[in-house]
């Protein structure tokens, strides 16, 4: 895929396959699971006060336009009625960190979620081939400081991209992934996590993409059709995450179409999220521009926004 420094939103929501519904896309009983904290991650006064305020059910946005006014993140939150935990950004394969939305982000106490999406084969990462790029970028990540979750890869189980099922083989994947995290052994500020797409009839076996050595495994779903709950979305991928590993899970990308009744369906995806002891939700706040189940208008309506906002009140 190729992406400016700002916002590879072609990458975002753009899983599918032919007659499926697929994509793109624990806690004590009484509580979520909590945020991720980066391995030695530097204790800056942003992310002492994000650890001291958490909010039972931590949310987070992709807002399109952030990189270029933080207005819109501060908005999104207002309107939630809640403090921002994460601000989800996407990356190609030659972009740079962004130091000043993630300054920004943590002076805010928001945790910055990279998605790095490689266009290089497998094979060739694991040969070294992109190690000036991933050590350029794990110097800059390590000079930020503060922590930052990284997502390399993503969706691995689906077969949109490249490095996915069916198009590269899982041993190929993994072994890559081993090599990336291994790129970044002086960046201690970064929390691991793997992606995954919502399971569907015909994706690669979720065992074969849980990667081992993350901290965290993330999960991109959508409610694409009416009827749609937060079982049908999230449930068979959980437990088939949960089958192989008990690291902290986080909705990493979702939405509800503007198809759907959001403002009767957001409160059953922060139930959700609580119930299921998850890390919390990064709604992907875009109007993709079409009817297609799954690149539709996900933006909140006011109604959307007031559930959301009136569910995450009732989740305290």
């Amino acid at each position: 895929m190729v992406g400016a420094a700002v916002l590879v939103v072609l990458t975002a929501g753009c899983g599918s396959a032919a007659g499926k519904d697929p994509v793109r896309s624990s806690g004590p009983p009484s509580a979520a699971a909590s945020p991720p904290k980066s391995v030695q991650a530097s204790a800056t006064p942003a992310a002492t006060a994000r650890k001291a305020a958490a909010p039972r059910v931590p949310l987070g946005v992709y807002a399109p336009g952030a990189a270029g006014s933080w207005t819109e993140v501060t908005k999104f939150a207002g309107q939630v009625g809640q403090p921002l935990r994460y601000l989800e950004y996407y990356l190609g394969p030659d972009d740079p960190f962004p130091a000043k939305l993630a300054e920004q982000a943590d002076a805010s106490g928001i945790e910055l979620v990279l998605q790095l999406y490689p266009t290089m084969s497998m094979t060739d990462v694991t040969a070294g081939d992109d190690d000036a790029y991933l050590d350029s970028f794990a110097a800059q990540v390590a000079d930020f400081g503060a922590p930052v979750i990284v997502s390399w890869a993503a969706e691995a189980n689906g077969n949109w991209y490249e490095y996915g099922a069916t198009r590269t083989p899982a041993a190929d994947y993994r072994a890559a992934w081993a090599h990336v995290m291994s790129r970044f052994h002086g960046a201690t500020n970064v929390t691991w996590m793997d992606t995954l797409n919502r399971v569907y009839d015909g994706a690669g076996v979720t065992s074969d993409y849980v990667v081992p050595g993350v901290q965290l495994y993330g999960i991109d779903a959508y409610y694409n059709n009416v009827g749609d709950t937060f079982d049908s979305v999230f449930g068979e991928t959980l437990r088939q995450i949960r089958a192989v590993s008990d690291k902290p899970i986080l909705v990493a990308e979702t939405g509800i179409g503007q198809l759907n009744d959001q403002a009767s369906d957001i409160p059953g995806l922060v139930q959700g999220v609580q119930a299921n002891h998850l890390a919390g939700i990064i709604y992907f706040n875009e109007n993709q521009g079409t009817t297609n189940p799954y690149h539709q208008n996900w933006a909140l309506t006011p109604a959307g926004l007031r559930a959301l906002r009136d569910s995450l009140v009732r989740a305290r």
